[in-house]
């Protein structure tokens, strides 16, 4: 498990991280998932940056809050293999500070909340699930609930209130 800051990070923003304790949950969010000897790699980045790995591997030109790279494709195709010595490996994801904390402003939430919740949503889209269809956006929300509410369990802290997940455009 590996959680990266971008320099390009301000002080306030790498406060917000470290705040988050994105690799404790992730690392609890493995385990909830059965997944426990499962590797990721998390990125914190600036939006520029998530916006040009938006426009350069989904071929959409805007900034977002959270990426997910797999690193085997969901159906099992593709050329790509991983190396013996990073079977475990799942993949990348990769979240805009910036952008998670105005949207966690204009949703009147806590910005470190928001961070674990787009953690937890691009490891979820690591291991299969998506939101394309209503079933799939409901299926992938009960599972976020569950693993918030466990980590916050582990945390002592109250769970936080997930929206429902509205199926992709």
């Amino acid at each position: 498990m590996q959680v990266q800051l971008s320099s390009s990070l301000t002080r306030a923003e790498r406060g917000l991280v470290k705040a988050a304790a994105l690799e404790d949950l992730l690392v609890g969010a493995l385990a909830d998932l059965r997944l426990p000897a499962a590797n990721v790699n998390c990125r914190l980045a600036n939006p520029l940056e998530v916006r040009r790995l938006n426009r350069k591997f989904a071929d959409h030109d805007e900034t977002t809050d959270v990426l997910a790279f797999p690193a085997v494709a969901a159906e099992g195709n593709g050329d790509f293999r991983v190396p013996p010595s990073e079977t475990n490996f799942m993949g990348d994801i990769v979240i805009s500070v910036a952008t998670a904390a105005e949207r966690a402003q204009l949703a009147g939430v806590d910005a470190a909340a928001e961070l674990r919740l787009l953690a937890v949503h691009g490891l979820l889209h690591l291991v299969g699930h998506d939101h394309n269809e209503p079933d799939g956006a409901a299926r992938m929300t009960s599972t976020t609930r569950r693993l918030l509410s466990r980590d916050a369990r582990r945390r002592g802290v109250a769970a936080p209130a997930v929206p429902a997940l509205k199926t992709q455009a």
